[in-house]
């Protein structure tokens, strides 16, 4: 890969995390030579009831400002997310032109009717709840959880009024996934108990990107959800080879992105 243009990745968190989410793929990357941009999105890393007063917009237009700034530095602009941070990725694909998208354990919905599944039995009941109580509390994870799969972000709580924005969101999403044509990774864990898996089959078949790749993430152990497969003892190094790989094979001998 020539120095003459250097490639760009633009990485986002997911809900209520933190840049730390995705600092393994940070590191692949740069280690093959791509600048490499990991935005705290508006609402994160300082306090729920802030976190509660954002909005899938303001997450959108972050992503889309810290992409025309990668953009700015003059070479193609790819971008990988996990969790939200993975369904950020597809709404810039609609917006922007990536050279390549990852989608790493995205949701396009948290919950489904028929057949019912859901991380939480009450999440169809957010709309309402969040007039109620604003910040739902939960309990935060456990030693164990955290030494298999590392994780920053907010504990004891769920911001609703946060969380009805995402909702909303995924739903125009979802509508529009047709309008995706850039090339795309969709890697995730099957037994993800926070995103189904039939989210990673609904954006390989619904969006109209001619390169796509699935990859499933085993994973063995029974003490986490199984969702958070970049930082995941089990994935994370498999993730950020995988993401790496793939943006890589897309580049040109000399740093452009293939057509």
């Amino acid at each position: 890969m020539s120095n003459a243009i250097r490639p760009a990745c633009l990485l986002l968190h997911g809900f209520t995390g933190t840049p730390f989410e995705v600092a393994p793929l940070a590191r692949a990357l740069r280690e093959r030579g791509f600048a490499v941009e990991t935005p705290l999105l508006p609402g994160h890393g300082t306090t729920l009831a802030e976190c509660d007063r954002a909005t899938w917009a303001d997450w959108s237009r972050s992503a889309r400002e810290a992409f025309d700034r990668l953009a700015a530095l003059g070479g193609p602009v790819f971008a990988a997310g996990l969790s939200m941070g993975g369904s950020l990725c597809l709404q810039l694909g609609r917006e922007r032109s990536p050279a390549g998208i990852a989608c790493l354990a995205a949701p396009l919905r948290l919950y489904r009717l028929m057949p019912f599944i859901a991380k939480d039995p009450r999440l169809p009941f957010v709309g309402l709840m969040r007039h109620v109580r604003p910040i739902w509390p939960v309990p935060p994870k456990t030693r164990e959880s955290l030494a298999i799969a590392p994780w920053e972000g907010y504990e004891g709580g769920t911001p609703l009024n946060a969380l009805h924005s995402l909702m909303h969101g995924l739903a125009d999403l979802r509508r529009n996934l047709g309008s995706v044509r850039v090339p795309l990774l969709v890697a995730q864990c099957p037994t993800d108990t926070t995103v189904n898996a039939r989210d990673a089959f609904a954006i390989r078949r619904e969006t109209s990107s001619a390169v796509k790749r699935l990859v499933w993430l085993p994973i063995e152990e029974r003490v986490t959800g199984h969702h958070l497969v970049t930082t995941h003892c089990e994935t994370r190094e498999l993730v950020a080879g995988l993401v790496a790989g793939f943006f890589t094979e897309l580049l040109s001998d000399d740093g452009h992105a293939q057509s």
